[in-house]
């Protein structure tokens, strides 16, 4: 029988996993391991993003084409339940096109939290919250993107 203890212990490994091979690394075939077929995403800055790995396979690869030295670094991480909270870091420079913002070639650091909810060793739900403003103000836009660059099928 496994403890309550080694369970919290797996779940906050998967989802260090998660981060560090499918972000960090942006292997698109590491995230059917570790990511529930039907797993939902909600990000207020992604709100139409579709549930599933293939959805969460195209969302990093369009985060990293936009920024492709992205790098997540964990600075704290909780799981209770069976939930994992991660408190995080990241840092990339936009050299790609994101929510219908050109490449500005500028290096930006934004902080965020993600909850993760794991079933039967896999993410089958997430929850982002970071601020898109600090972004914005980093890369210098002037102006928030409009709500159909930001709606695109995620």
């Amino acid at each position: 029988m496994t403890s309550t203890h080694t369970v919290l212990d797996i779940n906050k490994k998967l989802v260090h996993r998660f981060i560090e091979e499918c972000w960090n690394e942006g292997s698109r075939t590491v995230v059917p391991l570790l990511v529930a077929e039907n797993c939902r995403y909600h990000d207020p800055v992604f709100p139409h993003m579709i549930s599933g790995v293939e959805s969460m396979q195209h969302h990093i690869e369009r985060c990293r084409r936009a920024f492709p030295d992205l790098k997540i670094s964990i600075t704290d991480t909780i799981a209770e339940g069976d939930e994992v909270v991660v408190h995080w870091s990241a840092n990339g420079t936009q050299r790609g096109e994101f929510l219908g913002i050109p490449p500005t070639n500028v290096n930006a650091l934004i902080a965020g939290t993600s909850i993760y909810r794991v079933e039967d060793f896999k993410i089958v739900e997430q929850w982002s919250n970071w601020n898109l403003m600090s972004l914005m103000e980093q890369l210098g836009v002037k102006t928030m993107p409009l709500p159909s660059a930001v709606s695109g099928p995620w």
